[in-house]
Parts: structure tokens; sequence; C-alpha cells
């Protein structure tokens, strides 16, 4: 989303916490620091408004995200487990 105007209520969205909206944005600078709460997980976070325009947030954007769990396939997974453990589950001692 090009030149998208971050204002209060604004829609966000959190890699963990899923939707939620803008509540309140304070100057910092040349820059915008916006804290977003999270009504479904009842948290809250803070957010550059430039790194939400540009999207460069790893945990917020201003468009849906999906978890970055999904993008490891499990075959990647299963490779790294036999690299590491032998194939084995590691033991506990």
């Amino acid at each position: 989303m090009k030149n998208k105007s971050i204002q209060q209520f604004t829609t966000v969205h959190h890699m963990e916490y899923g939707k939620g909206h803008i509540v309140g944005i304070t100057p910092k600078g040349r820059d915008q620091l916006c804290m977003c709460y999270f009504p479904k997980a009842k948290q809250h976070d803070w957010v550059l408004s430039s790194s939400l325009q540009k999207n460069t947030d790893d945990l917020m954007s201003l468009e849906p995200m999906t978890p970055q769990d999904d993008m490891v396939s499990d075959d990647l997974k299963d490779l790294i487990t036999q690299a590491f453990f032998g194939g084995q589950p590691p033991q506990s001692r």
C-alpha cells in the first residue's frame, strides 16, 4: 500500500495477535510511533508509521499476514532434524 495515510483507527495486522487498529500516535522526530490494539488477543504493540508504510516490520503490516511457521515446509523440517539428530528425536539426559 503506497502512501497510505496512517491515522487513528487505521487497521493493522499482527503476525501473532491478528487484526487490530491504531489507537494512538506519538510524533518521534520525523516519524510517528503508533500504539496498536488487538482486541481478540487483548494485547497491544508499538510500531513506527514508516515501517507500516514501507511494509518493513517483521510483526505488523497494513495488509493481512500469514504466520511464518507455514513458510517452512515439513520436508525442510525433517531434513534439519536428520542433519542434527540423525533422524531420531533428541534424547533428554
